[in-house]
């Protein structure tokens, strides 16, 4: 599974708690394409993406 750097960003923000960037249509791609591979997911009350454990392994594998 090939991360772009996006999808990156993206996955490390939510890992660290850190603001997202606005949701135009590159960050929007990434973000569910983050969601369908199972990366990340959005839990209510209050809505927010949260990061799984898969989503934490691609990361370390990405960063080695």
């Amino acid at each position: 599974m090939g991360l772009n750097e996006d999808e990156v960003d993206f996955l490390k923000r939510i890992r660290d708690g850190r603001r997202l960037r606005p949701a135009d249509r590159v960050e929007d791609r990434a973000r569910q394409r983050c969601r369908k591979l199972g990366l990340a997911e959005i839990r209510m009350m209050p809505r927010r993406w949260c990061i799984t454990d898969a989503g934490v392994s691609a990361l370390q594998h990405r960063t080695g």
